[in-house]
């Protein structure tokens, strides 16, 4: 049995490899990791360039009409005439000047967080932040198009009566995802090791409030959790692809479920306080849970909604969506008739 489902997952990679939707899912999640180094390297850069950035609201400009502005703290801190705002009142550019003075104590702080959002090992951790959410999504629309074109073309009657058992035979389609998932995260992550330190070379020295936060067992950790979070969602779209056997039915409902879900959360939550229960028991809000280790409210989608549960919850609570979501998928693929070619 394990030779077959062996043998299996060998095929299944030796068809995906040859179609463009993998390569092109990789290419995103390079792309997307690299925006996650670079964009704390222009940070940094812009930090050490500005010395921190203060708003300046319409209001308080002297030309009615405009729109709020961001001033440089170093402009602002020089004394200098000729680098202050000409259109603002002595008295707000001295109010402006006394919250950079106050930004200035947190200054190194800020510096040392960004530098290590770059280097390594903390830009590892980084830009998964940015890779986890975005696989999440690339999953769903690889799993979908993996497991339906067989359905689609027709072809898997024909797989079937050549004596591929059934339950082999998906299991060989999860397991093939399920390790394209984490080379693909090995790979996006190779690109970010390296642009890294390239990234480090430019922008020099740390600086000398730094301290080593950051860890490769972190790092480690951080990939560790990438990976498991992305199989409840691996597992989802393989339940709703099996049951609408269509390719299009099982991204419509993977992609749909990530982003309405959230919003129904969002929405349902501050009309109803009893709904924050029923919310920690679903599976995107889970994962950011368990991505983030139980670590409260957080930027995005993740944040809508109030707190997230802790990350034992979370665990749990995906690894019954996993198990349930899985079993019937094996379930409805071993009762149900093959049909002919479908629609999508």
């Amino acid at each position: 049995m394990i030779a077959n489902i062996a043998n299996l997952t060998r095929w299944e990679w030796f068809k995906l490899r040859r179609r463009w939707m993998l390569w092109i899912v990789l290419v995103f999640a390079i792309l997307f990791a690299q925006l996650a180094v670079w964009g704390q390297f222009f940070s940094y850069e812009n930090l050490q360039s500005t010395g921190g950035e203060i708003t300046v609201p319409a209001t308080l400009q002297q030309q009615q009409g405009r729109l709020p502005r961001t001033v440089a703290c170093n402009d602002l801190l020089s004394g200098d005439q000729g680098r202050q705002p000409a259109d603002l009142d002595v008295q707000v550019i001295a109010g402006l000047a006394a919250q950079c003075r106050q930004q200035a104590a947190t200054q190194p702080a800020r510096l040392a967080r960004a530098y290590q959002g770059f280097t390594l090992p903390g830009s590892i951790s980084t830009a998964l932040v940015i890779v986890q959410a975005l696989a999440l999504i690339l999953i769903a629309i690889l799993t979908a198009s993996a497991i339906g074109i067989d359905y689609g073309s027709g072809t898997l009657r024909s797989v079937l009566t050549q004596g591929t058992g059934r339950w082999p035979y998906l299991t060989a389609k999860i397991l093939t995802l399920a390790i394209l998932t984490a080379l693909g995260l090995l790979v996006a992550l190779a690109t970010v090791a390296i642009s890294s330190v390239i990234a480090g070379a430019i922008a020099g020295a740390a600086p000398s409030a730094a301290t080593v936060t950051a860890t490769w067992a972190d790092a480690g950790l951080a990939l560790w959790k990438a990976w498991v979070s992305v199989l409840p969602y691996l597992a989802l779209t393989t339940f709703v692809t099996v049951v609408a056997r269509s390719s299009a039915a099982g991204m419509a409902i993977g992609l749909g479920y990530y982003f309405l879900g959230q919003l129904l959360i969002a929405l349902f939550s501050s009309l109803f306080s009893w709904f924050q229960n029923v919310a920690d028991f679903l599976l995107v809000r889970n994962i950011s849970a368990w991505t983030q280790g139980g670590a409260g409210t957080s930027g995005g989608f993740s944040s809508l909604g109030g707190s997230l549960p802790d990350a034992t919850h979370a665990i749990v609570v995906l690894a019954i969506y996993t198990v349930a979501l899985s079993t019937i998928a094996f379930w409805i693929f071993e009762r149900r008739d093959v049909q002919g070619a479908t629609v999508g």
